[in-house]
């Protein structure tokens, strides 16, 4: 592989170009690493696909995260967002499309909203027997009572 660093002082925003003859792990993990530098990072083009990471929008930019960075994934008001390491982000994806794509370490905690396991703080009791559940990032998300069977036993509860 060749590898190409041109440094210019009058170039406004940095960017990466990849062009490689088929995808590979080792290519989507460069994807990753290269697209985690920075506040607004964009993938312009993606042959296959993103494997274990998810597109979300902030302004006019796309920006890449990694699906261990996502924390919960809401619809709200009529779209989808991703509370993630990098921000609250929207998506064109819709909650049950998300849910199929972020994998086991996800779990769905109401009609609107999907947490990640592995980003839960802690879990708290509420009035009336509701649990809230404390993400790492510190914001709260209520468990529906139509889904507290299937979160605890997902947690082991």
């Amino acid at each position: 592989m060749r590898v190409e660093l041109s440094v210019d002082p009058a170039v406004a925003h940095e960017k990466a170009r990849i062009t490689a003859r088929m995808s590979s792990d080792d290519l989507e993990r460069a994807v990753r690493l290269l697209a985690a530098i920075g506040d607004d990072s964009t993938v312009v083009e993606q042959g296959g696909g993103l494997h274990d990471a998810v597109v979300g929008r902030r302004g006019g930019s796309s920006v890449v995260v990694p699906i261990a960075d996502v924390y919960v994934a809401r619809a709200d008001d009529g779209a989808v967002q991703l509370v993630t390491a990098k921000g609250v982000l929207r998506t064109n994806s819709r909650l049950y499309e998300l849910e199929e794509r972020l994998g086991a370490d996800f779990v769905r905690i109401g009609k609107s909203a999907i947490v990640n396991l592995n980003a839960i703080d802690s879990v708290e009791p509420g009035f009336g027997g509701a649990y809230g559940v404390r993400m790492i990032d510190g914001t709260l998300e209520w468990i529906s009572r139509r889904y507290l069977g299937a979160f605890k036993a997902a947690l082991g509860m």
